[in-house]
């Protein structure tokens, strides 16, 4: 791996934590930030070489990914007053991948920008933890041709990598399109088990039998866990995301004129059947 970039990895969460720690393993070297000193100490015991901000891991590495939580986020990291966009001139630009989901409007805002100092790929993921952990994720691409080539061994240790194109937003996209089809399986999934358990039925024995019939899914293989999200809910786990990302596509449609009547209807099921009074709710 001596050829291997050297990594700059910013956000060092739940998700970023595990995909960096599996870059350390595969034999790369990661400089990591976070603004958790908690995260911090983690990272060092995970392998990763601490950077003591985003913008000195940004200037050591070959290479930078961001994994932190929101768009407004993203855009600070970017195009603030210390931002990574902000090279001094005569530095070549600077190539990063941008793992966290956004949205596609903000990505194209963040690439144009960014443009002419920052060459940008579009990298959401999807997978969760436990695929973040495995190296399972599955990886949504589009973006700079060159960054993606050159970052294409690095992301095979992270998940399975779909491009999506060359503009910016693509992979964005595609991960909300995701998202809503999640949403929508567990609102029905919900109801089914109603469904069965109306007529004095285990939810164990007929997830069994739908998952090797016509209604199985990645959301009832997962369910088990996926309950634990509303049953033992906690603001900032994946639940919140999720709704963060949904309502996201909701903004996306009312600006584009989209009706989009099933998302609606799922966000207002899962949320009144798992979490009655959902503290983020608008």
């Amino acid at each position: 791996m001596s050829s291997a970039p050297t990594v700059g990895w910013i956000g060092l969460g739940e998700m970023g934590l595990p995909m960096a720690g599996n870059l350390c393993r595969a034999g790369y070297r990661v400089l990591g930030f976070d603004l958790d000193g908690e995260r911090m100490l983690a990272a060092e015991r995970a392998g990763i070489e601490p950077a003591s901000s985003s913008g000195s891991a940004a200037a050591a590495s070959d290479l930078v990914v961001t994994m932190v939580r929101t768009a407004a986020q993203t855009e600070e990291l970017f195009l603030g007053a210390c931002g990574l966009a902000g090279r001094p001139a005569g530095r070549r630009e600077l190539d990063a991948i941008v793992m966290s989901t956004l949205d596609p409007d903000a990505m194209r805002r963040l690439a144009r920008g960014t443009e002419g100092r920052v060459r940008l790929v579009d990298a959401p993921v999807s997978g969760g933890v436990r695929g973040a952990e495995a190296g399972t994720l599955a990886i949504m691409a589009s973006g700079s041709p060159v960054v993606l080539a050159r970052a294409r061994p690095l992301l095979g240790v992270l998940g399975t990598v779909f491009e999506l194109g060359s503009e910016p937003g693509a992979g964005q996209a595609a991960k909300l399109a995701n998202q809503v089809m999640m949403l929508a399986t567990i609102a029905g999934t919900l109801e089914a088990f109603r469904l069965s358990r109306s007529d004095g039925l285990d939810d164990e024995v007929v997830s069994a039998a739908v998952s090797a019939s016509t209604g199985s899914s990645w959301v009832l293989d997962n369910w088990r866990w996926l309950r634990t999200l509303w049953e033992s809910y906690e603001p900032g786990n994946a639940l919140d995301v999720l709704v963060k990302d949904v309502r996201a596509v909701l903004d996306l449609g009312e600006s584009r004129r989209l009706e989009l009547p099933v998302t609606e209807a799922a966000l207002a099921r899962v949320l009144d059947a798992c979490v009655p009074g959902y503290p983020s709710r608008k």
